[in-house]
C-alpha cells in the first residue's frame, strides 16, 4: 500500500518537472526573432515609412528576461548629423508580450 502513494507522488513530481522545463524555454529565442516581433509592432504604431528610416534595428537581451530592441538614428540634416530619437521596444522573452514601445526625441 505504501508503494501506491509513493508512485503517485513520483508521477506528479515528474509531470511538474516536465512542465517547468517547458516553461523555462524562452518565447523569444534570439535577437532576430525579437527584432521581427518589435518591427511588426513599430509599423502598427509609427507606420512603415518611419520604421524603415530607423533600420537597422539592434536587439539586446537584459537579465535573460527582456529583449530591448532599438532603431538606429538616421542621418537627416544637411551636414549628415544624426537628429532625433529612435523607436524602442521592450519584449518579455518568456511570453512574447510587448512591455512597452516608445520613441525618443
Amino acid at each position: 500500500m505504501i508503494l501506491k502513494p509513493i508512485s503517485i507522488i513520483s508521477i506528479l513530481l515528474l509531470i511538474g518537472l516536465s512542465k517547468t522545463d517547458l516553461n523555462d524555454k524562452p518565447c523569444v529565442a534570439d535577437a532576430t526573432q525579437a527584432i521581427a516581433i518589435a518591427e511588426k509592432e513599430f509599423i502598427k504604431v509609427y507606420g512603415e515609412k518611419k520604421v524603415n528610416e530607423e533600420k537597422p534595428f539592434v536587439a539586446k537581451l537584459v537579465k535573460d528576461t527582456i529583449w530591448i530592441v532599438r532603431g538606429s538614428l538616421p542621418k537627416n540634416d544637411e551636414r549628415g548629423h544624426w537628429v532625433g530619437g529612435v523607436v524602442v521596444a521592450e519584449i518579455n522573452a518568456n511570453n512574447c508580450k510587448i512591455i512597452k514601445i516608445i520613441h525618443g526625441k
